[in-house]
């Protein structure tokens, strides 16, 4: 598998190199009418979400699309998986409808389909490095587990949400086609955790997004 990536990397770096070559040293690029991405999220969780599962959580992906429709002005969407867990120590938990007590660790853990619109302002799209601010509106569908031995208990829960996100693209070479993402986002849910006798309302959490573009011209 890493000797596919480095092939991989290798590829993109070159044609990159090449389509740069291919073009007047003074020419500073081009804007695309679209790009795609894919990447790995790493999550924060902060607020009530963070005393539910205080760890952070690189178990995430991302997958977008952006449309230039004026100038800098992109929409577009944002699909991902993420998931966050922890384990604690010994409690002693009562299962009611069972009608005993046990005294174990539990292992704490919700994962997340978030799916949003997005709309984008890219300050200079033509350029090597494209900064952007951006808003992303739309949706989570999530679950939360506490489990306790055999014992997983569970609710599942959809929500509304918002995402503001600033972040950057990163051209292989003035003209490629390819190029890195790095963006930082700040997510706010509608989101709650009511589950034995944990209650946490409006989850939030901060995503840090790494990965791979794919410039259409």
């Amino acid at each position: 598998m890493k000797k596919i990536l480095s092939v991989i990397t290798v590829f993109v770096l070159m044609t990159g190199l090449v389509q740069s070559q291919d073009k007047p040293a003074s020419s500073m690029g081009y804007t695309p009418k679209s790009y795609y991405t894919i990447s790995w999220n790493t999550t924060f969780t902060i607020g009530d979400f963070n005393k539910w599962v205080g760890n952070a959580s690189p178990a995430g992906f991302d997958i977008g699309g952006r449309y230039f429709i004026h100038n800098g002005l992109a929409v577009g969407f944002n699909i991902s998986w993420q998931r966050v867990s922890e384990n604690y120590s010994q409690q002693t938990y009562t299962i009611p409808d069972k009608g005993i007590a046990i005294n174990a660790e539990n292992c704490r853990f919700t994962w997340m389909v978030p799916f949003q619109a997005v709309i984008a302002y890219h300050f200079i799209p033509d350029k090597l490095i494209s900064p952007y601010i951006s808003l992303g509106i739309g949706g989570d569908y999530m679950e939360h587990h506490l489990m306790i031995q055999e014992y997983d208990i569970y609710k599942t829960v959809w929500d509304f949400s918002l995402t503001p996100e600033i972040g950057a693209l990163v051209r292989f070479g003035s003209y490629s086609n390819w190029g890195a993402l790095i963006a930082f986002n700040y997510k706010w849910t509608t989101n709650q955790i009511a589950l034995y006798e944990t209650t946490s309302k409006n989850l939030q959490m901060l995503n840090l997004k790494v990965g791979i573009v794919m410039m259409i011209r």
